[in-house]
């Protein structure tokens, strides 16, 4: 993994969401998600914008590959000297690079052609067509609410000082504050015989909602989250429902009018336990 010192923030949070950075460099820029909200809106919109290519190019790849195209690229494959005839600009290859055998050439450049168009339009399509019909809608529909929450938990369960916007100590103005806030009544629950001891709290946006974000800590250091909005009420208590996103494990459940989830390491032992005890007592 190369470091991108120096280069323009848009490119260093590109390989941040590749998973292209050292440590050092990822939690650089975790602690400047956390803090700076213009690098957060430029975060989102290049996260969309891949989200958006990956789902462009698994359509693309679907489709037969035009007939026509592949004669165009074998016509390239046979006299790179010659000046293209198509619409795309050459490639060029270094002399010192091994060749592959002739008829690798149309499945390989159709596909590079393929992740060049698809990664081109999705960055376009999204940052300056956002007024079209169908590719918002698409977008929007393939993220849910948790997906936020995991993405805030793995920025904020690495903050140290800056771990919650509310600290424990004020536990009443944080109940009053996030009821009033999310349009959910509830307590903060005492997990201490869960060996997790209560922060603080934040109050976040996930799936266009005020959420509200609880946090705690056990005595490994790892940082536990209950988190919830309002939602389309339901009778009684859904089930709880287990979900991975990577490292991070999410438990949620509806109750009532809100929508609830418990988050922590995916590989902890009592983190359904844990949901548990909270369902009952929030």
């Amino acid at each position: 993994m190369e470091s991108t010192q120096g280069l323009p923030l848009e490119i260093r949070l590109s390989a941040y969401l590749d998973g292209q950075l050292p440590q050092t460099e990822v939690d650089e820029i975790d602690a400047i998600l956390a803090e700076d909200d213009d690098a957060r809106v430029v975060f989102e919109k290049l996260k969309l914008g891949s989200e958006f290519g990956a789902r462009a190019f698994d359509r693309m790849l679907q489709d037969p590959i035009p007939l026509d195209l592949v004669r165009t690229i074998k016509d390239v494959g046979k006299s790179e000297n010659e000046a293209p005839k198509s619409g795309f600009a050459a490639i060029p290859v270094s002399a010192a690079a091994p060749r592959r055998p002739p008829a690798f050439w149309p499945k390989a450049l159709a596909a590079s052609l393929v992740i060049f168009i698809a990664g081109g339009a999705a960055g376009y399509l999204v940052s300056e067509q956002q007024d079209a019909a169908e590719a918002p809608l698409q977008i929007a529909a393939a993220r849910t609410w948790l997906d936020d929450i995991a993405d805030y938990h793995r920025i904020y369960s690495r903050q140290t000082r800056h771990l919650v916007e509310v600290p424990a100590s004020e536990q009443e103005h944080i109940a009053e504050w996030l009821s009033a806030s999310t349009g959910v009544t509830f307590t903060p629950p005492d997990l201490s015989d869960k060996n997790l001891t209560f922060q603080g709290a934040r109050l976040l946006v996930a799936g266009g909602k005020p959420t509200a974000q609880l946090l705690y800590r056990d005595a490994e250091n790892e940082i536990f989250a209950i988190c919830f909005l309002k939602s389309d009420p339901v009778e009684g208590t859904t089930a709880l429902t287990e979900s991975m996103r990577n490292d991070i494990g999410l438990i949620s459940w509806q109750k009532g009018n809100a929508s609830f989830v418990v988050v922590g390491p995916s590989a902890d032992p009592d983190l359904e336990r844990i949901a548990e005890a909270v369902s009952a007592s929030i």
